[in-house]
């Protein structure tokens, strides 16, 4: 994704926030727990939520098959979408998030909003 796109995203997330529109989560093993909580105090000058057993920060137990580091932004779209988020948005149908009509699952554009000022949880 290039800058201009990741600008773009940022731009219409801003544009929806002040409506509360807008939930992330992070899941992740317990090996990933540390480098995690780093870059994202850095990126967002806040720690991580204290409670990492439910969501919006969930650390799985040691041990468990767990990849790596999964981040999640629900959110209530507009018809103000850029095309470059249409490209990469799922239609949402997770159980329990039926408020939000849309879900991206990408680290790299999650990361961008981080560092521009959005936080774990309702933004």
């Amino acid at each position: 994704m290039t800058a201009q796109e990741l600008q773009l995203i940022v731009d219409y997330f801003n544009s929806i926030s002040d409506l509360g529109r807008i939930w992330i989560e992070a899941e992740m093993p317990d090996t990933s727990r540390s480098s995690f909580s780093t870059k994202y105090q850095r990126l967002t000058g806040v720690p991580v939520p204290t409670n990492s057993s439910s969501y919006p920060y969930y650390v799985w137990a040691p041990g468990t098959n767990k990849w790596g580091v999964e981040l999640r932004v629900y959110f209530s779209s507009d018809d103000s979408m850029p095309a470059c988020l249409q490209d990469i948005v799922t239609d949402n149908s997770r159980k329990g998030y039926e408020e939000y009509d849309m879900r991206v699952n990408s680290n790299e554009v999650i990361w961008e909003l981080f560092a521009n000022g959005f936080v774990l949880g309702s933004n």
